[in-house]
C-alpha cells in the first residue's frame, strides 16, 4: 500500500480544509452493459484493437461471467491542473471501513451505492475533468468448458485456486475456488499474463497488475508505468509510481455549480463494464487445447470496456 501514499497525501491536501456551503450527495450505479448496445460497443473496441492475443497459443473460447463485481479503495472527482481553484470530491476514500458495502460495485446486479461527503465548499462552477479510481479487486463467477471438469487443486498452471474465498467480500482481497467447472475467482490470474509476459503461473505471488484508473482529460485510452517518485502531471494526477495506471477517455466530465447554504445537490453516476466474452482461454505453450498449461486471461484491452457517465442535478 506504500504506492498509494502520494495519492492519499494529495487528497488530504484537497479535502483537509473546512467545508462550508450546501450538501452534496453522490450516487453510483453499476451495470455490465451486456444487453444494451453490446454489439456496437464491442465493435468499437475491435475496430481499433486486436480482439485476440497471439502470444498465448491458439484461441480456444471466450466466457461471459455469470456474476461480476468490483471492490474499490478510493473513488474521487477532481479538476487538478485545469483550474486555479482545485476541487477534489471523494465518493469515499481509504478511511472508510474496509467492510463497508459502499466499496462494492455489483455490476451484474445493477447495484447503486449512495455516499454523502462532508459539506463541500463549491464557491464557483467547476468542471471536474478527472474521475479517479483505485480498485482492490474484480471478482467473477463463471463456468469453464466441460473439458476442465476433472482438473483440481492447482492442476491448471495459469489458474490458481487457493480456496480462501469465504462467503463475504469484507476484506481487501478475495480468493479463488473451482468446483467441477464452476469457478469463483479474483482478477489476479486473469490479469497476470497481460502485465507480466514472463509469468509462468502462481508461485506464491502475483505480478504487479493494474489497480489505478484515471478517466478523463485524454483523447485516448492507454496504460503506463511511471518509475520513481513522480510530480503530479496531467497524465498522472495521482503522482503515483511503480504501478500500472490506466488512462481512459471513456468518461463524461461533469460541471458542478456553487451550492448555497442549506441546499442539496446530487451527482449521479453510471459505471458500465462490458463483460461479454471478457474471459479468454488459449492453448498455451504446447498449443494443445484443454491441457494444464492453457492460459485464462481477460480480453485484450479490457479497460476499453469500462466507461463512466456523470450528471449533476
Amino acid at each position: 500500500m506504500k504506492k498509494l501514499i502520494c495519492f492519499f497525501a494529495l487528497l488530504l491536501i484537497l479535502s483537509g480544509c473546512k467545508k462550508e456551503g450546501g450538501q452534496l450527495v453522490c450516487t453510483m450505479t453499476y451495470n455490465v452493459s451486456n444487453t444494451k448496445n453490446t454489439e456496437l460497443s464491442l465493435k468499437s473496441i475491435n475496430e481499433s484493437k486486436n480482439d485476440q492475443y497471439t502470444q498465448f497459443g491458439d484461441f480456444i473460447t471466450s466466457i461471459t461471467p455469470e456474476r461480476f463485481l468490483g471492490k474499490f479503495l478510493q473513488m474521487t472527482l477532481s479538476n487538478l491542473f485545469l483550474s486555479e481553484w482545485e476541487l477534489g470530491i471523494d465518493f469515499f476514500d481509504n478511511h472508510l471501513d474496509m467492510a463497508d458495502p459502499i466499496r462494492l460495485a455489483d455490476f451484474s446486479n445493477n447495484s447503486t451505492v449512495v455516499f454523502t461527503p462532508e459539506e463541500v465548499n463549491v464557491r464557483e462552477d467547476a468542471l471536474l475533468h478527472y474521475f479517479m479510481l483505485i480498485c482492490l479487486f474484480f471478482y467473477q463467477e463463471f463456468e469453464l468448458p466441460e473439458q476442465y471438469e476433472d482438473f483440481s487443486g492447482n492442476d491448471l498452471q495459469y489458474l490458481n485456486f487457493d480456496g480462501g474465498i469465504g462467503s463475504t467480500f469484507d476484506g481487501a482481497t478475495v480468493g479463488s475456488e473451482k468446483i467441477g467447472c464452476f469457478v469463483r475467482a479474483s482478477h489476479e490470474n486473469l490479469m497476470a499474463p497481460i502485465f507480466d509476459p514472463n509469468w509462468k503461473g502462481f508461485d506464491g505471488n502475483y505480478p504487479v497488475t493494474a489497480h489505478h484508473y484515471i478517466f478523463g482529460n485524454t483523447d485516448s485510452t492507454f496504460v503506463f508505468y511511471p518509475k520513481g517518485p513522480q510530480e503530479r502531471t496531467v497524465d498522472n494526477p495521482m503522482a503515483d509510481y511503480n504501478v500500472y495506471i490506466i488512462r481512459s477517455n471513456k468518461y463524461t466530465p461533469v460541471t458542478i455549480e456553487r451550492i448555497p447554504e442549506g441546499e442539496t445537490k446530487t451527482i449521479r453516476g453510471i459505471m458500465s463494464f462490458n463483460t461479454t466474452d471478457l474471459i479468454h482461454i488459449y492453448a498455451g505453450a504446447d498449443n494443445i487445447p484443454y491441457t494444464a498449461d492453457d492460459i485464462f486471461v481477460y480480453a485484450p484491452y479490457f479497460w476499453e470496456r469500462i466507461s463512466v457517465i456523470l450528471e449533476y442535478t
